[in-house]
């Protein structure tokens, strides 16, 4: 909370809980139905509970919160513009069996840095805001 508190603004992009593609995956990793909505859910009603809502009122537009309804591909962390950390959704493959790259920018324009930044950005700017 003390980094939003303090200018810092992150945004946290779920899979939505009522949609299809939720669904799909449930049923591809094996999961009872509901599962992964009551677990995505759960972690939804945390970040805006335990700390937007507890942010100062000026602060809780720098915690962002969305949702899409599209098929996983790959969760993609964005740190300070300058790291990301990208990991794979593979069937029946989860957590700290799916491969995890770390990718460092080394330009503005090239390398896998951009196309993960895109790949964030294009699915926020399709995504539902919370």
């Amino acid at each position: 909370m003390s980094l939003l508190t303090n200018g810092a603004r992150l945004r946290c992009l779920f899979l939505d809980p009522a949609g299809e593609a939720i669904r799909r995956q449930e049923r591809e990793d094996d999961y009872p139905e509901g599962h992964l909505s009551a677990l995505t859910e759960l972690n939804m009603q945390n970040l805006i509970r335990r700390i937007r809502d507890r942010l100062p009122v000026e602060a809780r537009e720098r915690l962002a919160i969305g949702v899409y309804d599209e098929t996983i591909r790959v969760n993609i962390m964005l740190i300070d513009d300058r790291l990301c950390i990208a990991q794979h959704y593979l069937p029946q493959t989860r957590g700290v069996d799916s491969p995890t790259m770390v990718i460092e920018r080394t330009s503005s324009t090239s390398g896998l840095y951009p196309v993960f930044d895109a790949t964030f950005t294009s699915l926020w700017e399709r995504s539902r805001q919370l």
